[in-house]
């Protein structure tokens, strides 16, 4: 997605709502052993934090369109 030569604007978005949906399932797993371990806890927030950037970057994309 970074050269972003030969990707449609389609294919960029289902890219990020993979991304996105990965994510929050990864996300959602982890929460549940939270409490007890900080491995899941540490995987939680990263997943968080990757899911914000890809929301990010969608809604650029969909201002831009």
């Amino acid at each position: 997605m970074m050269r972003m030569q030969g990707m449609t604007p389609a294919s960029m978005m289902a890219m990020l709502d993979a991304c996105i949906a990965m994510c929050q399932t990864c996300m959602d797993e982890c929460m549940e052993h939270a409490d007890d371990s900080d491995v899941c806890r540490m995987c939680a927030q990263s997943c968080q934090a990757c899911m914000d950037a890809c929301m990010a970057v969608r809604d650029m994309l969909r201002k831009a369109a």
